[in-house]
């Protein structure tokens, strides 16, 4: 850490800072929407439950304290990876294993898993189709496939989506509502439940005095402090960026799950009253 010069922080994209600054990467929602994945798909202590792009291992950590099933995450980054392993350990967590892989290419047997959570990351994959049949290859036919995707309720600006590609190395492609139903829109696929969030907009002075809690933290006291103040900045830039982007957005907890083979179309259906 204390060998970092400015000019490596200056070449970083979002992902590789906060492999830096150990931020906790959350599924839309947080905890709330952990909660909601327990209640919703019950889920029990003999569940074997697939997480997708665990990052710094937020949803698997959170769920095994609701219920102690069996938890497999995966993340293609090794750094997100051994973050999540240290995050475990101190939560005393020993029902989940960590697994380096490719949503695109599961290693694991057809029907493996009651449970397959994919969250976000289905929003940033080039091949959507391929990642998603993958879930369900491995997910059981009596089990569900949740995933949380975020999408633009506010139609963005050319100059905002070009930014927020280059800061977390992704070509975005503005997915709206509608683009969802029309992607689970699956033959002998149900969308069993969804509930839909806004995010909000945060003040100034919040992003700011977040950005300064996590750039306190003991372990980044050991920069110099030009790379130090270089991080500040550059966090803090992406920080006001997401805001700006989050503010425009929403997203929705889908659970999916596999019609039964003699269902019929439902007709009489209904709505929630509210």
């Amino acid at each position: 850490m204390k060998d970092l010069t400015p000019k490596q922080i200056k070449d970083m994209d979002y992902n590789e800072l906060i492999g830096i600054t150990k931020e906790t990467n959350r599924i839309p929602g947080g905890r709330k929407t952990v909660f909601e994945i327990v209640n919703r798909t019950c889920i029990d202590r003999h569940s074997k439950v697939l997480e997708i792009g665990t990052s710094t291992g937020f949803t698997a950590i959170e769920l095994s304290k609701l219920i102690p099933c069996y938890i497999t995450s995966i993340d293609i980054n090794e750094i997100s990876l051994k973050e999540t392993r240290k995050r475990a350990i101190k939560e005393k967590v020993e029902n989940l294993k960590l697994l380096k892989a490719d949503v695109n290419k599961l290693p694991f047997d057809d029907e493996s898993f009651d449970l397959v959570i994919i969250g976000n990351v289905l929003s940033l994959m080039s091949n959507k189709e391929q990642a998603f049949n993958e879930c369900r290859r491995v997910c059981k036919k009596s089990g569900f496939i949740v995933a949380v995707p975020m999408y633009y309720i506010v139609k963005p600006f050319n100059k905002l989506i070009k930014e927020v590609s280059e800061a977390i190395q992704v070509n975005i492609s503005p997915l709206f509502e509608k683009d969802w139903d029309k992607f689970f829109d699956i033959p002998n696929l149900e969308v069993y439940y969804t509930k839909k969030f806004k995010f909000d907009y945060i003040m100034d002075k919040e992003v700011k005095s977040f950005v300064e809690n996590i750039l306190d933290r003991a372990h980044l006291k050991e920069m110099r402090k030009d790379t130090l103040n270089t991080l500040y900045k550059k966090y803090k830039d992406y920080m006001y960026l997401f805001r700006d982007n989050l503010s425009k957005m929403g997203f929705s907890i889908i659970l999916l799950s596999n019609k039964m083979v003699w269902e019929d179309k439902e007709l009489y259906t209904s709505k929630e009253i509210k």
